[in-house]
């Protein structure tokens, strides 16, 4: 059966609204502190990931739940302004829509406070399972380890590339799962991305080369650990890769990791080896952190390409499309 790829890329999870509050340092407790800069915009792990995609020109779809209030009309409206397809966005009557207050200091370095809303308990329509084995790569951040898990297994079956952020809510999963919930979503993942810090929550013990094989371990194809300022690992049947980030002047590093990711994969589908992959996704990160917000600076591909010439990568630049 030949099936035909309505999107390029569909995304599961966190969707939120931010508030954001630059800080000239990070409050004591008790303390009353002023805000030099406060935005609020759209965020959420997968938010921001597609919309990132959408921006370098993917076909996007989103799978998220909102609350019928006015962050969630926000949401939307963000989702429809970049094109990215609503149609399996859940609008709950009952609930409120997602939260994030981020504390943001003088170095870009980010602290959050969340309320989940109504993506405490996610519930989606069965359809959405049939939406999945639509797309070429089905991306997601384990909001909810069942549903991850069943979505993952249905765009495999399809031959869809599946891509998993592991870590990203290990603070809030990990204490709460038992048993082989790592392995139950990695089992079906092709890419996997994990950043320094949650690899350390998730596998206490653990230097990056072996968190790396123990994801190797558990099925994934492609593993991918970001370590912040520099830059990344890449890990595949080939051998490790280690890319560093470009230097730019840090305003905000929200979502640069979903910045990261959407660079990634888009260079993957675009054909790239890993670690043309790797420096694609650092200059759509990098150039994101240039700006307030997890979204405010996110590039657009003539913008990455132009990024990429200034450093030297001229041929990595017209290798994309």
């Amino acid at each position: 059966m030949v099936i035909t790829r309505l999107l390029d890329v569909i995304g599961f999870g966190s969707i939120c609204v931010d508030l954001i509050f630059k800080v000239n340092r990070y409050p004591r407790r008790g303390s009353t502190n002023l805000s030099t800069t406060t935005m609020i915009s759209c965020g959420g792990i997968i938010g921001n990931f597609l919309v990132a995609c959408s921006r370098l020109g993917l076909r996007c779809g989103v799978i998220g739940v909102i609350g019928m209030d006015y962050y969630g009309k926000m949401i939307s409206d963000c989702f429809l302004k970049h094109g990215i397809d609503t149609s399996m966005l859940v609008i709950d009557p009952k609930g409120s829509s997602a939260k994030v207050v981020c504390i943001v200091d003088c170095r870009g370095e980010r602290t959050f406070i969340v309320d989940p809303g109504v993506q405490a308990h996610v519930k989606l329509p069965e359809k959405v399972r049939e939406y999945v084995g639509k797309c070429k790569v089905f991306h997601t951040d384990c909001l909810d380890i069942r549903l991850a898990s069943i979505l993952l297994k249905e765009s495999k079956q399809s031959n869809a590339m599946t891509s998993v952020d592991v870590g990203a809510l290990a603070e809030h999963v990990f204490q709460k799962m038992k048993g082989s919930w790592i392995q139950d979503v990695l089992k079906f993942c092709d890419v996997a991305f994990i950043s320094e810090d949650n690899a350390r929550r998730m596998f206490p013990g653990l230097n990056n080369v072996e968190v790396l094989e123990k994801m190797f371990q558990c099925g994934v194809k492609v593993a991918v650990m970001t370590l912040g300022k520099k830059g990344c690992i890449v890990a595949s049947n080939e051998g490790l890769t280690e890319v560093s980030t470009f230097k730019v002047n840090v305003v905000d590093t929200t979502g640069a990791g979903d910045a990261f990711e959407a660079g990634f994969i888009y260079a993957m589908l675009r054909g790239l080896d890993l670690r043309s992959a790797a420096i694609f996704g650092n200059a759509v990160a990098a150039i994101k952190c240039t700006k307030l917000g997890a979204q405010t600076g996110l590039p657009t591909l003539s913008e990455v390409k132009e990024f990429l010439i200034e450093r030297g990568y001229g041929s990595l630049a017209s290798s994309v499309e």
